[in-house]
């Protein structure tokens, strides 16, 4: 292979926003493909107004929520609803093997822009749309965020407490699970287009990509009639299991003895073999008929030490222990760290930042490199338009004067979280 990366060559035009549809295309911007992602000042991408902003701060080109979905991409702005701007959004699509749009079914349409649109005028196009319920069916028209997904595919009731409230995973949890599947839908299409010449239309519902996460539970009603429940740290097949308080300010500990070889060697390495001898601990079935007892006796030994050295005491006995991480604990981890997880760049506006790859994998021909830090609002109107799409100074100038180029915002920045 001559290329660097496995996807230079490929271009990419991104009308797609927030999560599901970014997240899609870094799997090939971090591997060599030109992403051009379409924005605009009147209406901001839903990151860019999001937190953590640098210094605390929020500015479009602040938000590191934005940063970590959009690095090795390029921004240009556009206004939609201008003429001048569809014009614009279409020199694109000519540009581009691949579009990209994560918008409620109907939006992309009413632009001009949709997929029949598309392919009468490219045929050989691959065009992704994800919407939260897919196109068709009495729901499709439906918006929303991924903490709408998370109830409607049912995380919420099985996360928390059996005696508590349903409680929602921590983020849009939904959007981080379907990303995975449009980037390798994307990456078949690419091969059949390799292998045929034709595009094709590549239909994402997150629901029914969501849902894929939770087959056991649903098979389980299907096949047995069992609604599953809450059961917080709690697991029919490990005990103990769960997390535990240690020496300390707030730290805690996970441990998980999935087996007897794992209860016995942990027994012993809290200095309590005899423990495991113990009737009321001797099997599995009795270690989870006597819990409640059974955690206490793990908490009053994991609250004599630091999360530290609970975690090397039973890793080094075999036993499935790591501390509850914070994010300062991730973002120091040596592992991370001797893998070039986080990469460091210069961005204009937030200075030097260190951006995470989508790509949690590493291809040993091609690697995945991070090169470029996340786009200003609009930074390369002028690279894409002028170098890529092939406009003159003056065709880009009057773009600018009638407006469908968008250079300023002319609403207060409003910061959502």
């Amino acid at each position: 292979m001559d290329n660097k990366n496995i996807f230079d060559g490929i271009k990419v035009a991104e009308f797609a926003w927030v999560v599901v549809g970014p997240s899609t295309s870094r799997y090939l911007a971090e591997h060599g493909a030109t992403v051009v992602k379409v924005e605009s000042h009147k209406r901001l991408d839903t990151n860019r107004v999001n937190s953590p902003f640098v210094n605390n701060d929020p500015t479009p080109d602040s938000s590191m929520f934005y940063g970590r979905h959009n690095p090795n991409k390029y921004s240009v702005s556009i206004d939609m609803k201008k003429p001048g701007g569809l014009e614009l959004a279409w020199k694109l699509i000519e540009w581009a093997d691949i579009v990209t749009e994560s918008f409620s079914p109907g939006t992309v349409e009413k632009w001009g822009i949709g997929y029949e649109d598309v392919r009468k005028v490219r045929p050989d196009i691959i065009y992704l749309s994800s919407s939260m319920q897919g196109r068709g069916g009495p729901h499709s028209s439906y918006a929303g965020y991924g903490q709408n997904a998370c109830n409607f595919s049912g995380f919420t009731e099985l996360s928390g407490w059996p005696d508590r409230k349903a409680s929602q995973p921590y983020g849009a949890y939904t959007d981080y699970v379907c990303c995975r599947f449009s980037a390798f839908a994307l990456i078949g299409a690419l091969i059949q287009k390799k292998l045929t010449g034709k595009g094709q239309y590549i239909e994402q519902s997150q629901f029914e990509s969501s849902i894929h996460f939770l087959m056991p539970a649903v098979m389980d009603y299907q096949v047995n009639g069992n609604i599953m429940g809450r059961m917080g740290n709690r697991t029919p097949i490990a005990a103990p299991h769960g997390v535990y308080e240690c020496k300390g300010d707030d730290r805690w500990v996970a441990i998980s003895a999935m087996n007897e070889d794992e209860w016995l060697r942990f027994c012993k390495a809290i200095g309590n073999p005899a423990l495991a001898k113990q009737k009321e601990y001797a099997t599995l079935g009795a270690r989870k008929q006597n819990e409640v007892k059974l955690d206490e006796i793990v908490t009053d030994w994991t609250r004599l030490h630091t999360t530290e050295e609970v975690e090397t005491i039973l890793q080094h006995a075999f036993v499935p222990a790591h501390i509850v991480s914070r994010p300062s604990d991730v973002y120091r981890d040596e592992q991370l760290e001797a893998r070039k997880y986080f990469t460091p760049l210069h961005h204009e506006v937030m200075g030097v930042q260190k951006f995470e790859p989508q790509s949690c994998f590493i291809l040993s021909k091609t690697p995945r490199e991070i090169t470029l830090p996340s786009p200003m609002l609009g930074q390369h109107n002028e690279y894409v338009f002028k170098e890529l799409v092939g406009m003159t100074d003056d065709e880009i100038a009057e773009h600018i004067i009638d407006g469908s180029i968008t250079t300023q915002m002319d609403s207060p920045m409003v910061s959502t979280f």
